[in-house]
């Protein structure tokens, strides 16, 4: 029991930015896969190999259970679908959990899924219900792009940045991303661009990889704060391939 005590006492809470202080969003709703996720999936979901996958992002972190039924996605004929599965792995760490995967028949490529809405209660941090919120569905041949970014520091989120690192940004994107196929080792962290209130940087090191989920850290050598961060196109793949394009996002400063 003491020990536990410990363990709850030394635990981080959540780093908290600006997103946290806004009126919550359904930021971006993503198809990644068409009849098509991995035998590995089942590890996620017993039903999921060989079905549809779609990561929907909001702009705060999922607080309890996410219920499939929740949502609801639309196709292009007017088809409404609910989910078999909804998750958060593998994004599900502490600090993340603002994606939540969906896993079912959700579409295809000759009626693709147009628009994914919250019809059901879905709480969010700060005790806030999704339910209402909406987005459109980026098509399944579009590559995925950044859709959320936050600042942080290393004594506020819990990272395998370098031990130099005065600042991180996390960066969310629509979908997993791994680099290009043969790409150079340097390649994926020299396509990113920071821009701080002193001038734009490169990341000196990136943290967070290898874990099959859309969060990267950007793990920065200067405290002056970031303010938007960019990555140059066809440096990364989704899952099924697809290169992503020129991509920008506003950073959420740390609060």
């Amino acid at each position: 029991m003491v020990g536990f005590l410990v363990v709850m006492a030394c635990a981080r809470p959540p780093p908290h930015t600006r997103l946290d202080d806004e009126p919550p969003r359904l930021v971006n709703a993503f198809f990644g896969l068409d009849d098509a996720l991995p035998a590995r999936a089942a590890g996620l979901c017993l039903a999921a190999p060989g079905k549809d996958g779609m990561p929907v992002t909001f702009s705060r972190r999922v607080a309890g259970s996410v219920p499939p039924t929740a949502f609801t996605v639309i196709t292009r004929s007017g088809v409404r679908k609910t989910p078999l599965c909804a998750t958060t792995s593998p994004a599900s760490g502490r600090s993340k959990r603002h994606t939540v995967l969906l896993i079912g028949d959700l579409g295809s490529e000759a009626d693709p899924p147009m628009s994914v809405s919250v019809t059901g209660d879905l709480m969010l941090e700060g005790d806030v219900n999704a339910k209402g919120l909406s987005s459109a569905v980026t098509p399944l041949t579009d590559g995925p792009t950044l859709v959320l970014a936050m600042q942080a520091t290393p004594v506020t989120l819990q990272s395998n940045c370098p031990s130099s690192t005065r600042q991180i940004v996390t960066v969310v994107w629509a979908g997993g991303v791994t680099p290009v196929p043969g790409a150079k080792p340097d390649a994926h962290r020299d396509a990113y661009r920071v821009r701080t209130a002193e001038g734009e940087v490169t990341p000196f090191a990136l943290g967070d990889l290898g874990d099959s989920d859309n969060y990267e850290h950007l793990c920065l050598d200067v405290a002056s704060p970031a303010l938007s961060v960019s990555c140059r196109a066809g440096v990364l793949v989704d899952p099924r391939g697809d290169p992503n394009p020129n991509t920008s996002l506003e950073v959420s400063a740390a609060r």
